[in-house]
């Protein structure tokens, strides 16, 4: 297991998608490239919808429990 140093900037936008009948909920996070990238592969391979971009912004939440993405 590699670990991130947590000064490490977030540099991605991830977008996770949920859809339910009616209605979709739509949350944004910040995480640095490696978090992104493992996230998101977990994800979509749970059926999730989700997309990575560098469209950071201040303000943006963190990946909740990103420790696991590292």
């Amino acid at each position: 297991m590699s670990f991130v140093d947590v000064a490490e900037p977030a540099t991605r936008r991830i977008t996770v998608y949920f859809d339910s009948p009616g209605d979709g909920l739509v949350l944004e996070y910040a995480a640095t490239a490696a978090q992104a990238f493992r996230f998101a592969a977990a994800a979509v391979h749970s059926g999730l919808a989700v997309t990575v971009d560098s469209m950071v912004r201040p303000g943006l939440r963190p990946l909740p429990c990103r420790i696991l993405w590292c």
